[in-house]
């Protein structure tokens, strides 16, 4: 690695689908992003119904210590289609993070 390339993030991975959350992380891991999920998404429906925004297709909540995010694909924004999430061990901005995953790829 070199001295320049930013250290890997404490990273834990989940995909959404079919209502459900799974990931590789264990069973507690997947129950608490689970219960933040669900309240992140259930803030960002009242938002949108408010605005006229409609079911909201990605989400961000950054606390102290994790940051915690979702996507949804192309298929639409119910609980029963796919998306990813993941939780981040650190405060992570979004723009960050993308930048990040960013050079990760290059």
């Amino acid at each position: 690695m070199s001295e320049t390339a930013p250290p890997p993030l404490p990273l834990q991975l989940f995909t959404l689908k079919d209502g459900l959350v799974a990931s590789d992380c264990g069973q507690d891991a997947v129950d608490h992003y689970a219960a933040d999920f669900q309240g992140l998404r259930h803030f960002g429906l009242k938002i949108g119904d408010c605005l006229d925004l409609g079911a909201p297709w990605m989400g961000s909540l950054q606390e102290e210590d994790f940051t915690l995010n979702f996507a949804y694909f192309d298929s639409g924004t119910d609980p029963q289609d796919p998306g990813a999430g993941a939780l981040i061990g650190e405060r992570m901005p979004m723009f960050e993070l993308l930048t990040r995953a960013n050079s990760l790829e290059a």
